[in-house]
């Protein structure tokens, strides 16, 4: 999916919620969540679905017209450095945009 199209669906309010998945030393993926169950990657460049850099996500978002994302870690910093693993997977955080 590309940006002018998050921009539309969210114009017509089809988006359900927006989930921005921090990937260990790669970037973020971004994931569409609709109304109707569906699901779309939101891609940077053509080709390309990770994004960069959360600064540049972020405005991107907001230029599409969403309020708030989801910002999911995959990974916890205990995980990382071998401690055990959470008990319950963590829930994320809703970040706003605007």
């Amino acid at each position: 999916m590309k940006p002018w199209q998050l921009s539309i669906a969210v114009l017509c309010g089809r988006v359900s919620r927006v989930e921005v998945l921090a990937l260990r030393c790669c970037g973020y993926s971004v994931r569409v969540v609709f109304r109707a169950g569906t699901v779309h990657t939101l891609e940077y460049a053509a080709g390309l679905p990770l994004w960069p850099g959360l600064a540049l996500l972020k405005e991107r978002l907001r230029r599409c017209g969403m309020r708030q994302m989801l910002l999911l870690q995959p990974e916890s910093h205990d995980e990382i450095i071998g401690r055990p693993e959470l008990l319950e997977p963590d829930p994320g955080l809703w970040l706003a945009l605007g």
